[in-house]
C-alpha cells in the first residue's frame, strides 16, 4: 500500500510527522525530502527545503530523528515559527521501510501554530469588521483642482462669496488673509505691487507672486530659501532677456530646433525659480530634476566643488543650444565678428548664472531635507509646523470618528474613565484626553509660538507636546482596559490613536530643530560648572574652581554628600563669573564615597549644581558637568606680577594671603576660541592693573599707620 501521512503537529521550534507505515530511516531523515513555507517566519519567508536552510546557517541546522519507526521529529534550534502562523508543509522522496513511496509521489501538509499570534490577530480583526458597521462621512477638504469650476456660475449665498474674494485676496498678494495681522498684509500689499510717479501720477504694477508671504504663524520664506529664492529671481530677471536674444552663429542650425531650445531652456530656468519661492520647502528631487536637464549635472551626486562651470563643456539642455546655436567659444569657425562674440558672451554670461546658483543649491541642499534633524531656519519651519497643527486636530478627529464606528459615541465618551499606568498621568475621561490635543493644536501651541517666538519653543511648547504625546501613549492601554468597551479595543481605534501619538512625535521632530535655551541673565545666581578638585602638594588643600554668573566677595560654597554634612571651604572671589574653593585634608576625607552637590549662596541667592563631582572608592575624583567655557589659567599664558587676592572665610574675616602658583596653561585646539581668550587675557590684565593699584594704596595704609604709630610713641 503507498505510503501516506497520518498526522503532523507543528509548535514555534518542531514539527512532527506521523506516517501510516514504518518509513524508511535514511530517506525519512534527509532533509532535503522536507520543504517549508512560512510567511511570519523569519527563515522561510520563501519556500526552501530544510537541507538548504542547513547549509545557509550550518551553527542552526535542525535536528531531525524517527521516533517509533513511524514519527519522524524535525526540531530547529530557534523559534522558527510565531503562534497563530500556518506552516505549509511538503514531502517527497520518502518511503516505507518496505519500498512503498508516497501516495501520488507528494504530499503536502498545512498547519497552524497554537497560540493567538498574528494569525489570531487577523481573526479578531475580521470579527471586528463584521460586528461593526464601515461608516463613511463627507470629507470637508477642498476639492481638487480638475473639480473647481473655472467661473461663469453664480454663487450660491454669502458664504460662498466671501470664500471667492478671500481666495482672490491670497492668490492676488500671495498672503493667507489674517484679521489679525495688518503688518503681514501690509507687507503682502508692498511686495505684490510696485508704485512708481509717472508725469505727475503715481502707477502701480502688480507682481506676481509665486509663494505665499506669511501663513497664520507668521512664518514665510526666510534664511537660506530666501537667500536662494532672491538670487535665483534676480539670475532669472538677467538672463531671460539674453536668451531671448540669442540667435544661431551656426547658417544650417534648424530654426525649429533653436526656437524649441530656448523654450525649453526659458522653461527649465523658470520652474526652478519657482520652486525655490515654494512656501514649506521646495521639492528637493524637482529641483534636482530640472538642473540635471538643464545643465547634465545631478546635484544629489556632485559636491560643490565639482560643479562643472566652464561653458563650453556644460551639457543638458543649455549644452544642447550651445551646439545647435553654434556659440561655443574655443575654436568657433562661426565667430567672425564683435556682434557674433557678443552673442558668445550673452550665453556665457546665462551658463554662469545658473552654474553658480547650483553651486549655491548643492551648499545649502541638507537644509531643505525632511525627517532629518539638522536645525532650520525659524520662518520657513513655521510654515511646516502651520501644517502640522492641522494635521493633529484633523486626527483628533479622526479618533472621535473612529470611535463613533464603534459604538462609543460623544455622551459615552465624557464618561469614559482611563486609568493609567504612569503614575504621573491622573485618570481622565477619554473626550478630555482628545479635547486636550485639540485645543493645544488648534489654539493653545499657534499662540504660543506666534508670540513666544523661538524662545517658547523650548521652554513652552516642547514640554508640552512631549507630554500630550505621552498621555495619548497611556491611552492607548490603560490600566483599565478590561472594563472599558469593547469597542475601544478593536483594531480602527488603537490604529487611530497610534497614528495621533505618531503626529506627534512628528511636531516634536519639526519644533526641535528650531529650539532655543533662555539665555540666563547676568545678575541671575547661576552655577554652570566646576573644574576637577584637585590636592595642591604645595598647600595641602583640595581646591577647585566654580564658574557660572552672579557671584559676589561674599560668596558662600558648600559641599554637601548624602551621608556627610554640608562642609563650608573657604572662598576666592575672582569675578562674578567665577569663585574658588579650597578645602583642608581633614574635612576633604569626611566627604563620603559617591556624588556631591555644590551649592553657592550670593546676595540672598542660592544655586545649586547637583552630581558636581563624584569620588570612588579608590579616592579618584572626576567631574560629571566639564567646563563649558574654559577657564582663565588653560586659555594660554599669563604674564605673572605682583597680585593682591581677597580671602573671605566662613566666619566673614578678611586677610591678605599670598598668591598660590598658577597652574600651567594649556593651549585651546579650537580655533573659535581665540576672540575669547584674548579678552579674558585682557581682563586678567585689567585684573593684575587693579590688583597693583590695591597694593600700592595698602602699602601707603600700613606706612601711615606706622608713622602714625611711631609719633603715639
Amino acid at each position: 500500500m503507498p505510503l501516506t501521512v497520518m498526522d503532523c503537529t507543528v509548535n514555534t521550534n518542531s514539527i512532527a510527522i506521523t506516517f501510516s507505515d514504518p518509513v524508511d530511516s535514511d530517506r525519512a531523515t534527509n532533509l532535503a525530502n522536507y520543504s517549508i513555507f512560512d510567511p511570519g517566519s523569519v527563515d522561510f519567508t520563501q519556500p526552501q527545503t530544510v537541507q538548504s536552510f542547513a547549509d545557509a546557517v550550518p551553527a542552526n541546522a535542525p535536528n531531525v530523528a524517527v521516533a517509533g519507526d513511524r514519527t519522524v521529529n524535525i526540531k530547529f534550534t530557534n523559534a522558527e515559527f510565531q503562534p497563530g502562523d500556518w506552516v505549509n508543509i511538503v514531502i517527497k522522496n520518502v518511503q516505507s521501510a518496505t519500498g512503498d513511496p508516497l501516495e501520488t509521489g507528494i504530499a503536502a501538509i498545512a498547519r497552524q501554530v497554537p497560540g493567538t499570534g498574528t494569525a489570531g490577530r487577523i481573526t479578531r480583526d475580521v470579527e471586528d469588521a463584521i460586528s461593526y458597521p464601515i461608516l463613511t462621512e463627507e470629507i470637508g477638504y477642498r476639492s481638487s483642482p480638475v473639480g473647481i469650476p473655472a467661473g461663469g456660475g453664480g454663487i450660491p449665498g454669502g458664504g460662498g462669496l466671501g470664500q471667492v474674494a478671500a481666495r482672490a485676496v491670497s492668490e492676488v498678494l500671495g498672503w493667507k488673509p489674517n484679521t489679525s495681522d495688518p503688518r503681514g498684509f501690509v507687507g503682502a500689499l508692498t511686495q505684490a505691487f510696485t508704485l512708481t510717479d509717472v508725469e505727475g501720477h503715481v502707477e502701480s504694477t502688480w507682481t506676481p507672486r509665486t509663494y505665499a508671504v506669511q501663513t497664520d504663524l507668521g512664518g514665510g520664506i526666510t534664511g537660506a530659501q530666501a537667500s536662494l529664492y532672491t538670487r535665483a529671481k534676480t539670475a532669472l530677471d538677467n538672463t531671460l532677456p539674453l536668451l531671448e536674444g540669442l540667435y544661431p552663429l551656426d547658417p544650417e542650425a534648424d530654426p525649429e530646433y533653436v526656437k524649441a531650445l530656448r523654450e525649453m531652456a526659458r522653461s527649465q530656468m523658470t520652474e526652478i525659480v519657482k520652486e525655490f519661492g515654494v512656501v514649506g520647502l521646495p521639492s528637493i528631487l524637482r529641483i534636482d530634476t530640472y538642473f540635471g536637464i538643464l545643465l547634465g549635472q545631478n546635484p544629489a551626486l556632485i559636491s560643490p566643488g565639482s560643479v562643472q562651470f566652464d561653458p563650453d563643456i556644460i551639457g543638458g539642455t543649455l549644452g544642447e543650444l550651445r551646439d545647435m546655436y553654434g556659440i561655443s567659444f574655443v575654436g568657433n569657425k562661426f565667430n567672425n565678428s564683435v556682434e557674433d562674440e557678443q552673442d558668445i558672451t550673452n550665453f556665457r554670461v546665462i551658463s554662469d548664472y545658473m552654474t553658480s546658483l547650483l553651486q549655491s543649491w548643492i551648499a545649502n541642499r541638507n537644509f531643505f531635507r525632511l525627517g532629518t534633524t539638522t536645525p532650520a531656519f525659524f520662518g520657513t519651519q513655521l510654515v511646516l509646523i502651520s501644517r502640522q497643527f492641522t494635521v493633529i486636530a484633523e486626527t483628533v478627529n479622526e479618533v472621535r470618528f473612529a470611535l463613533d464606528s464603534v459604538f462609543i459615541g460623544p455622551n459615552e465618551r465624557q464618561s469614559l474613565l482611563l486609568e493609567f499606568a504612569d503614575p504621573a498621568f491622573a485618570p481622565m475621561f477619554l473626550e478630555d484626553v482628545l479635547t486636550e490635543v485639540e485645543k493645544f493644536a488648534g489654539d493653545e501651541g499657534p499662540r504660543l509660538l506666534r508670540d513666544g517666538g523661538k524662545i517658547s519653543v523650548t521652554n513652552n511648547i516642547l514640554p508640552v507636546v512631549q507630554s500630550l504625546q505621552n498621555m495619548v501613549e497611556q491611552a492607548h492601554s490603560p490600566k483599565n482596559i478590561g472594563d472599558l468597551p469593547d469597542g475601544f479595543r478593536t483594531a480602527r481605534v488603537r490604529n487611530s490613536l497610534d497614528d495621533l501619538q505618531d503626529q506627534l512625535e512628528a511636531l516634536i521632530t519639526l519644533i526641535e530643530q528650531v529650539e532655543q535655551q533662555v539665555p540666563p541673565t547676568e545678575d541671575k545666581l547661576t552655577i554652570t560648572s566646576i573644574s576637577t578638585p584637585q590636592l595642591t602638594a604645595s598647600t595641602g588643600l583640595w581646591a577647585f574652581s566654580i564658574f557660572g554668573n552672579g557671584f559676589d566677595p561674599a560668596s558662600i560654597a558648600t559641599i554637601y554628600s548624602a551621608i556627610a554634612s554640608g562642609i563650608q571651604p573657604p572662598v576666592t572671589f575672582y569675578s562674578a563669573q567665577r569663585i574658588d574653593v579650597s578645602v583642608d585634608t581633614q574635612s576633604w576625607r569626611n566627604l563620603t564615597v559617591g556624588s556631591h552637590d555644590v551649592v553657592v549662596t550670593s546676595n540672598g541667592q542660592s544655586t545649586t549644581l547637583a552630581n558636581a563631582f563624584v569620588i570612588d572608592t579608590t579616592g579618584t575624583v572626576s567631574v560629571p558637568h566639564r567646563v563649558t567655557i574654559a577657564s582663565m589659567s588653560t586659555l594660554g599664558s599669563v604674564k605673572r606680577g605682583k597680585t593682591r587676592k581677597v580671602t573671605i572665610a566662613t566666619n566673614q574675616m578678611v586677610r591678605s594671603v599670598s598668591p598660590s602658583a598658577a597652574p600651567v596653561a594649556r593651549p585651546v585646539a579650537d580655533a573659535n576660541t581665540v576672540a575669547l581668550k584674548r579678552s579674558l587675557e585682557q581682563l586678567q590684565k585689567s585684573q593684575h592693573d587693579l590688583a597693583e593699584k590695591v597694593d600700592r594704596i595698602m602699602d601707603v595704609i600700613e606706612a601711615k599707620a606706622h608713622k602714625g604709630k611711631q609719633k603715639n610713641d
